[in-house]
């Protein structure tokens, strides 16, 4: 019998019990939806199907699919916590993120990180572990490995613009695509971004004057190049999109409101 990381039980859950891999699931979030980029790991997380993702000193984690440990759920943020090493010690360090971070269930700025103990990023838990652990793949099956590919469908919503035109927006890992009809139109992963936080705001509210989304949350929540984002950054990047999107006679899709923000115009479904 080989026993779960955590404790003496028999693991069942990839490296861990069934106890311990229920104690940190998340509805919504698929294996296939977390992936590391590290090369060169030296410690491990661990999610809920028990699956060691590699990391090491000075990981990035974030919904961003470019950062070191991505966690494509709508909770975290693009670039949530770092993980560094203080001398012999680890420590997580959150990155202003909007849902904040927690380990064994306080929320902390920076926190050292004992072996074992659970991290909640958003919506999104693991354990820490400071040794590398064999990576393996994620359990197959129903409920747990949609999409298949990386490369498939993470986030999806269809829009219908005050114009009556429906609109399929699809994720991918390195962007997204918008559908109209027979056209379609490919987006760059910070421009998928702000659809998919405006069509969030907009299903989270029920008073549509509600759904505006500040400058400042967009900056926050999507990876700009320039590390004190501003309005013109967060400007910019909304007309980008809207020159993207009258190319399919969509630029009616993003309302501003001087002051207050952006929100997504129509019907989300």
């Amino acid at each position: 019998m080989v026993a779960c990381l955590l404790c003496s039980s028999p693991r069942s859950i990839g490296a861990l019990c069934t106890s311990h891999g229920v104690a940190i699931a998340t509805p919504g979030i698929t294996s296939e939806q977390i992936f590391s980029r590290v090369q060169t790991p030296t410690a491990s997380l661990i999610d809920a199907w028990g699956v060691a993702h590699a990391i090491s000193d000075g990981s990035k984690i974030g919904r961003d699919p470019r950062v070191d440990l991505a966690v494509l759920h709508a909770s975290v943020s693009s670039e949530h916590a770092a993980l560094k090493v203080d001398g012999a010690r680890w420590q997580i360090v959150d990155n202003s993120s909007r849902n904040g971070t927690e380990v064994e269930g306080a929320r902390v700025t920076t926190q050292d990180l004992a072996s074992g103990a659970t991290i909640r990023l958003g919506d999104v838990k693991f354990y820490f572990w400071p040794d590398t652990l064999p990576k393996m793949e994620p359990p197959r099956g129903s409920g747990r490995t949609a999409p298949t590919r990386r490369d498939e469908l993470v986030f999806s919503a269809k829009v219908t613009t005050p114009r009556g035109h429906l609109l399929d927006l699809r994720q991918r890992v390195d962007g997204g695509v918008l559908r109209i009809g027979e056209s379609s139109i490919e987006l760059a992963a910070m421009e998928f971004g702000l659809l998919q936080l405006l069509v969030e705001r907009r299903r989270s509210v029920t008073d549509p004057e509600l759904a505006y989304v500040a400058w400042h949350e967009i900056a926050d929540a999507l990876s700009f190049r320039s590390v004190q984002a501003d309005s013109e950054n967060v400007r910019e990047l909304v007309h980008r999109v809207r020159r993207k999107l009258a190319s399919v006679q969509a630029d009616d899709l993003i309302e501003s409101k001087r002051g207050v923000g952006y929100r997504l115009a129509g019907e989300t479904g």
